[in-house]
């Protein structure tokens, strides 16, 4: 296992993961508190080595003790990389901390992780009652009517109650899909009759030689070109003589052929 370098982000997560993954590789080693010292200096590499050559030097104008053990350097990454309000963050997350679109096992990893960091030390019984109360209702309901030794028994019953509900919920999903498309094929080939679509169009038209008084146009609109009278058109015109319109604006009356008065013929011409 090897020791990966520690640049000094600003990240307080980035930090605390750095030293718990520093503190695996100590467990495995039997190594001496000055050793340590030495294998967590010689990584702090990029802004982190600047930081800490700085500290060093400062601690040397102030008289203070050097830097001899791990946990020396700790509490001192710490106090310059976790600010004060990050615990306080952490338990205000871990109080609101829910299911919501989580599944149920990474629901308990993010809760257990903001335990861990958060430094919360409580009885089983009091966690259980925290992850249960963030569960979704519908998984909730059943598990907490069991009684349950280890949390770990818990979560995977809970597990095991979210994947019976996802099965429904798809099957109930692909039920309805099929029965959508069957409708959906169904509308589509019907086969309608022309003759009746044109019978349904045209069966609201009004009969010919009716005249409705509510249409977009109306009887005394209409303009007789042969008399100039309103009411009928040209070829039912009662009237038999043509009105003319002159240049000057006035109408002239002419006669048709049919008023003309046939020629008088003297009777003394007829034998």
């Amino acid at each position: 296992m090897t020791i990966h370098a520690f640049q000094g982000k600003n990240d307080p997560e980035l930090s605390l993961e750095w030293v718990r993954k520093v503190e695996h590789v100590f467990d495995c080693h039997n190594y001496s508190e000055e050793k340590k010292v030495k294998l967590a200096i010689v990584k702090f590499t990029d802004y982190s080595s600047i930081w800490w050559d700085q500290f060093v030097i400062n601690m040397h104008k102030n008289g203070e003790r050097p830097i001899r053990t791990w946990e020396d350097i700790k509490s001192i990454m710490r106090r310059r990389f976790v600010p004060s309000h990050y615990h306080r963050d952490l338990h205000r997350k871990l109080q609101n901390l829910t299911q919501g679109s989580m599944s149920v096992e990474d629901y308990y990893k993010e809760m257990k992780i903001a335990m861990t960091r958060a430094n919360v030390k409580e009885n089983r019984e009091v966690t259980m009652a925290r992850f249960i109360g963030g569960l979704k209702k519908k998984i909730a309901n059943v598990v907490e009517l069991q009684h349950y030794m280890e949390i770990e028994d818990l979560l995977h019953k809970e597990i095991q109650v979210e994947r019976k509900f996802k099965s429904k919920s798809s099957s109930k999903f692909a039920s309805s899909s099929s029965s959508s498309w069957r409708s959906n094929w169904k509308n589509s080939t019907t086969v309608t009759n022309p003759k009746e679509d044109v019978i349904a169009k045209y069966s609201n038209a009004p009969p010919k030689g009716n005249i409705d008084i509510d249409t977009s146009y109306r009887s005394h609109d209409i303009k007789c070109f042969r008399c100039q009278g309103v009411e009928h058109i040209a070829s039912q015109c009662p009237n038999k003589r043509v009105m003319i319109m002159m240049d000057n604006g006035e109408v002239e009356c002419e006669s048709s052929s049919d008023d003309k008065m046939p020629p008088l013929e003297d009777s003394s011409d007829v034998e």
